[in-house]
Formats: C-alpha cells, structure tokens, sequence
C-alpha cells in the first residue's frame, strides 16, 4: 500500500486511528491493546506512538504503560466545545436564573484543574457577589468547583484529586482529599454542589453541572449572593432552582446526562 492512497495519508490514518482509540478509553490503554483495537502491528504502533507523544497528543503513565489524550489532543477538543458557542447559548436561562433568584448567576468551566468564570449575570441588588470574568476559583472550595469536579466520572476525578491542592481559605473550607470524596458523593446524591462560606466569608453558593452530549460537565450554574440574605431556607431554595436549571441546559444543549448522575435522571 502506497504512502498516500486515493487522496488520503496512510500514515495519518493510522495516527487518527490511535488516537480515536484512546479517546475512546477512560483508562486509557497500554502498546498491546492500542495495536488489537487498530488492528495495527505493534512495531507500527510503537513509532506512531512516540510521534503523538511528541507532539504532546498523547501522553504515556511511567508506571502502568497506559497511553491517554495529551494536552494538545485536549485542546482539539476544546476548539470544538469553543465552537458550538454554549456560553452564548446558555445566556438566556442564566438571566432566567438570576431573576428567579434575585441573586448573581455565574457560568464556569474547568480550567488547569480550577473553575474558571466566563459569564455572569449580576443580581440587581446592592449587595451582591461578583466575580470577575476570567478568575479562578479553586474547586474544593467553590460552589461551580465542587460541581464540576463532582460531575466528572470516578476515574476521571480522582485523576484530578490526586495531585490537587487544598489551601484553607477560610474556617469552612475542606481540609484534604478524603473530605472532598466524601463531599463529591453528597453533591451526586442531591444534584447541586454548596459552597457555605468556604471560599469566601460572608458569601453563600450553590451550583451543579451542564453536561454535554458525551455526559462530561461541561460548565455549572452558580447562584451565589451574601449569607446575610441567603439563609438555609432561601439556600435550599436555590438549591431547588439551581439543579433545576442545570438539568434543563443539558437538555437544551442536547446534552446526555453520565449514569452516575442518578439526581437528573
């Protein structure tokens, strides 16, 4: 078979071929595995692996051999997530959201292993939250953090817990990882993640996750304002809202819902 057959690179073939299997495994997977589910001989395999690697499109665990999407491969992705505009989308119920709460409205994503805020709404009141557009907020001790993380699948979160810092910001921020484990489970059972003064002082939030059509969160919906307004009472009805909403902008992005989620289904 010639280099270039009817028009297309065999060589990239089979580079696309990798790395359609390993996106295609949570797990990711070792040399022998990537060469059955290609149908490509190891040797082949080993040379087209070293070049992705490379070009950081894929990337190789030291210890297990298992081979996953890299930085590059993931930022290919996001250009296609980028495209689809779901921030712009998204703006009428966060503006929905803020009327029915009274309160600021936040949209973020994951971003370096932080939430990162890339729209907001603001709550007419005086007194009010608001984060500038493009902060970070850390995910143990924030409302649309602590969503987002929880949205994840198992593996996938504890790849991010393992090497996450926990900086105490204030006397109610999670201490270390076996409490944010334990705080991921109850943020699952009930759909919406709180953040009860642990980022900030004064300042009460409650979010849950956007799942896109592959069921990964693809951003949250924070309803965050002053705990001097917002009591537990008025918190767990946010709360109410809040879940409400984020099931109803997966639905609306066409989005799937992962199976762990059993609070939207």
């Amino acid at each position: 078979m010639s280099e270039d057959q009817g028009g297309q690179s065999k060589t990239l073939i089979r580079g696309l071929s990798i790395l359609s299997a390993c996106a295609d495994s949570r797990r990711g997977l070792t040399l022998v595995q990537i060469a059955e589910a290609t149908d490509l001989a190891p040797s082949t395999v080993h040379r087209l692996l070293a070049t992705l690697e490379s070009q950081q499109f894929l990337s190789v665990d030291a210890e297990t051999g298992r081979w996953r999407i890299g930085v590059a491969g993931f930022r290919m992705g996001n250009a296609f997530v980028r495209a689809r505009d779901y921030v712009a989308l998204l703006r009428p119920l966060m503006v929905e959201l803020s009327e029915e709460t009274g309160e600021t409205v936040n949209l973020a994503i994951l971003s370096g292993g932080r939430a990162l805020f890339v729209s907001q709404v603001e709550s007419t009141k005086m007194m009010r939250m608001v984060a500038p557009l493009g902060s970070l907020a850390p995910l143990h001790a924030s409302g649309a953090g602590k969503a987002l993380l929880a949205g994840l699948s198992a593996d996938d979160r504890d790849a991010l817990l393992a090497d996450m810092p926990f900086p105490s910001l204030t006397a109610h921020t999670l201490a270390n990882r076996d409490a944010m484990v334990q705080e991921a489970g109850r943020i699952v059972a009930r759909g919406c993640a709180f953040d009860r003064e642990e980022h900030v002082e004064g300042m009460q939030c409650v979010a849950a996750p956007v799942f896109n059509e592959v069921g990964y969160p693809i951003c949250a919906l924070s309803v965050s304002g002053p705990s001097v307004r917002i009591g537990d009472a008025v918190l767990d009805q946010h709360a109410r809202a809040v879940k409400a909403m984020g099931q109803r902008a997966t639905e609306f992005l066409g989005g799937q819902v992962p199976s762990h989620w059993v609070a939207y289904v």
